[in-house]
């Protein structure tokens, strides 16, 4: 019976200095997925403000200094979500 091996990305290293790999396990990957948390609640709020536009309930269809904001606050709430599941 044939079987496929799996390996976990943890597990293989390949020539990599540890610093390397701390650095993207503690840093890089918590950026990148605070990126994708400010890109999800900023796409909420966008098609929210384009659906209320749409509808009717709004007269003007903009996007203000204050939804930028709320999306970095996504970013940054993923951020530590990631940092804290790291260190822990």
């Amino acid at each position: 019976m044939n079987s496929i091996p799996s390996t976990n990305q943890a597990d293989v290293v390949e020539n990599k200095s540890q610093f390397s790999i701390s650095l993207t396990k503690h840093l890089i990957s918590p950026i990148v997925n605070g990126f994708y948390g400010f890109a999800l609640v900023f796409s909420g709020i966008l098609m929210l403000k384009l659906i209320s536009f749409l509808y009717g309930f709004k007269e003007v269809f903009n996007l203000e200094l204050m939804d930028v904001m709320l999306s970095s606050a996504g970013f940054f709430f993923i951020f530590i979500i990631n940092i804290l599941e790291n260190l822990l």
